[in-house]
C-alpha cells in the first residue's frame, strides 16, 4: 500500500542545508529506519536495485543565501515528506514515530511538531470512475529519464518515457494486477496514438549534490488524452501512483516530485 509520510518540525537552532536537501532527505531516512531495524536499511543501501520508496526535499524558510547552501530559519517549520511502496517499510518507520518525536540533522535536533498520513492502496489507484481528456503533471522538483545504454539523460517528459516508466515501477510494487509483456506492449502502442503533449513550461537546471551535478527539468506539462477507454484509466492510475513513487532517476533522492491535475 503506498503510504506518504509528511513531517512538520522545528530546529531547535538554525543551520546551513545545501542547495538541493534531497539526497539529506533520503539520508536522513535511511539513518531513522537503520535504528529501527539495520539489516533493512543496508538491503536499501545496495547498488542496482530500484527502491520501493521516495522523498522530498526538505523545505524551509531561509535566513540567507550563501554560494552553497541556505540558512534555515529556526523560527519556521521545515517540512520533508517520505513516501513508501510497500506497508513493511511505512510500519518499519512508524515504529520509529512511536519511540522519537525528533531527528538530528547535521547535529542539530529537529523536534516533530506533526505528521500527517496520507495512503491509497493499490487497489484505490486502480479504481477509476470515468475517463478523463487530459492530466497535467507538476515537476515541483528536478526530473530526468534515463536512457538506457548512456549516461546522457533525457531532457522532456515524452508521455511514452514517462508513463512506460511508472508503469515499470507498478509491476515491481503492486500487489494488484500486474501488467504482462503483452500488456506493456499494447500500452506503448496506445500511448503513441492516443497520448500527446498539448503545452507546456518547462525549463532545466542544475542540482549539486556534494561533489556531483545532475541536471533536470521542472515546470508543467499537459498530456492530452483522446480514447475514453481501459488504458485511459490505467494512465490516470499511473499518474496518481506518481505522487508515492515520484518519476525518474534519482527518485529516492528527491528529483521527480510531482503534483497532479486531472480534467474530464
Amino acid at each position: 500500500m503506498p503510504i506518504e509520510f509528511s513531517l512538520v518540525m522545528f530546529a531547535e537552532r538554525s543551520v546551513i542545508f545545501p542547495l538541493f536537501t534531497g539526497y539529506v532527505a533520503r539520508g536522513l531516512l535511511l539513518h531513522l529506519l537503520r535504528t529501527v531495524d539495520p539489516s533493512v536499511s543496508a538491503s536499501l543501501h545496495e547498488p542496482d536495485r530500484i527502491k520501493p520508496y521516495s522523498v522530498t526535499p526538505l523545505w524551509f524558510r531561509c535566513k540567507e543565501r550563501f554560494e552553497n547552501g541556505y540558512l534555515l530559519d529556526s523560527s519556521y517549520p521545515c517540512r520533508i515528506s517520505f513516501r513508501f511502496l510497500d506497508d513493511n517499510l511505512g510500519a518499519l518507520f512508524l515504529q520509529y514515530l512511536y519511540q522519537k518525536d525528533s531527528v538530528l540533522l547535521y547535529d542539530v535536533t529537529f523536534r516533530i511538531q506533526s505528521v500527517n498520513v496520507r495512503s491509497e492502496s493499490y487497489s484505490d489507484l486502480s479504481r477509476i470512475e470515468e475517463p478523463v481528456s487530459s492530466i497535467t503533471i507538476r515537476f515541483i522538483t528536478p526530473t530526468y529519464l534515463s536512457i538506457l545504454g548512456t549516461d546522457y539523460h533525457y531532457m522532456f517528459p515524452d508521455p511514452m518515457k514517462v508513463f512506460q516508466n511508472l508503469m515499470r515501477l507498478w509491476n515491481l510494487f503492486s500487489n494488484e494486477k500486474k501488467f504482462t509483456i503483452e500488456d506493456q506492449e499494447e500500452y506503448a502502442r496506445w500511448l503513441h496514438k492516443n497520448a500527446g503533449v498539448s503545452k507546456y513550461k518547462l525549463g532545466t537546471t542544475i542540482v549539486r549534490m556534494r561533489e556531483k551535478k545532475a541536471t533536470g527539468f521542472t515546470g508543467w506539462i499537459v498530456y492530452e488524452l483522446n480514447a475514453d477507454d481501459e488504458w485511459n484509466k490505467t494512465t490516470q492510475t499511473l499518474a496518481r501512483f506518481a505522487e508515492y513513487s515520484n518519476i525518474g532517476g534519482n527518485r529516492t533522492g528527491g528529483f521527480g516530485v510531482t503534483k497532479i491535475k486531472m480534467e474530464v
